[in-house]
């Protein structure tokens, strides 16, 4: 705890900026334990051997690991963020000897335990989806978490091969699903490993916005289909702009094709015309009759 005449002379001081060493005496707590004549903060330099306990240090103080690091240089910090660190040590109560341990810093809000947290559930769900969805956090964010555990020496994540997929394979997918973010869900890869990909074979907009043209274009003959199915017969243009149902499928043929005549034609169909009735001309026409 900082004593009433260390805060007033951090208070009073005009600079913004001040070297720690030049801030005086620092008394610990209720007991009265003067840590010496030396920077309030130099019992930093026995607590951060690695960058597990840098990170730890950092949350125990409500600060940025640059700026524990900035300390440990024996370079000048703002007076704000010395305020800042006096502030945690009040809000954790009286440091004495024992409390300067490295183990003895217990985190305001710890960032190694919420990444331990987030390795030990990957561990066990093997899925980064799964493990954002339980955490509710996107998978990017996920696989960003373990990757930082994994610099600082935290644990060890090796993330799983993600597949090769072939150029034909993603413009197939890309015409089954239409979009980017599909395709990649569908092949367990993130979009942005997608994104290189399609880079990487030379997939141009123009080839993907072709590809989406014909699924488009696929799923509408599939729904149309399924709309004479159920009717009987082939609709007329008016019903089709006419039924709630059908106005929005009338609407993506015209896009599509230009006109519902040349999909009718395309398709060589004639409007209420019985679904029986054209399967038989079909046979009739491959048979030669």
């Amino acid at each position: 705890m900082v004593t009433a005449s260390t805060a007033s002379t951090v208070t009073a001081s005009k600079s913004t900026t001040r070297p720690l060493r030049e801030e005086g005496k620092f008394r610990a707590g209720t007991t009265g334990t003067t840590l010496g004549e030396f920077s309030p903060f130099s019992w930093l330099r026995g607590m951060v051997t690695s960058k597990v306990d840098l990170w730890r240090v950092s949350d125990r103080l409500n600060v940025n690991p640059s700026t524990v690091q900035k300390i440990l240089a024996g370079n000048p910090v703002s007076r704000s963020v010395t305020k800042k660190i006096h502030a945690a040590f009040e809000q954790g109560g009286a440091l004495d000897s024992k409390r300067t341990r490295r183990n003895g810093l217990e985190p305001n809000h710890s960032t190694v335990e919420r990444l331990t947290e987030v390795y030990f559930l990957y561990e066990k769900e093997k899925s980064l989806r799964t493990v954002g969805k339980k955490l509710g956090l996107s998978c990017e964010r996920v696989r960003q978490l373990l990757e930082k555990g994994s610099a600082i020496g935290l644990f060890k994540y090796k993330p799983p091969k993600a597949p090769l997929l072939s150029r034909g394979k993603i413009l197939r997918d890309y015409r089954k699903f239409l979009k980017r973010s599909q395709v990649a869900k569908a092949n367990h890869i993130s979009t942005n490993y997608l994104s290189k990909l399609i880079v990487q074979y030379g997939i141009t907009k123009a080839d993907l916005e072709a590809v989406r043209a014909e699924g488009q274009k696929a799923q509408s003959i599939k729904q149309y289909d399924a709309l004479v199915r159920k009717r009987g017969s082939h609709p007329a243009t008016t019903e089709l702009n006419q039924l709630k149902s059908t106005r929005s499928l009338a609407f993506k043929i015209r896009r599509l094709w230009g006109s519902l005549e040349a999909f009718r034609k395309e398709r060589n169909l004639v409007p209420g015309q019985p679904m029986k009735e054209r399967r038989d001309r079909k046979v009739r026409v491959l048979s030669g009759v």
